[in-house]
């Protein structure tokens, strides 16, 4: 039984510590700015004074989608190899 689950760990563990670095890395960006002002301080934009919105905030809207999918991709990785290590023990 035990055996079963450290094969179970060894297959799961570096995706799970990507989905904790993926969620620690999109809470950051919702929470403040701080990959666009990091992109701003090399190649400043101009800022539009008609609007209130930062005009580097498009890289922090990326960067969020960009780890929400690739969260979102490992997630289902981890999914899948659950099922199969069940599927394969049962």
């Amino acid at each position: 039984m035990i055996q079963h689950d450290m094969i179970l760990f060894k297959k799961v563990y570096g995706l799970l510590f990507g989905i904790g670095v993926c969620s620690v890395v999109f809470q950051m960006e919702n929470m403040g700015l701080f990959f666009g002002a990091f992109i701003n301080r090399f190649s400043p934009c101009i800022q539009d004074p008609m609007n209130s919105f930062p005009c580097y905030g498009i890289y922090d809207i990326g960067m969020m989608a960009v780890v929400l999918m690739v969260g979102l991709i490992l997630s289902g990785i981890v999914i899948f190899r659950l099922v199969q290590h069940f599927r394969k023990n049962i």
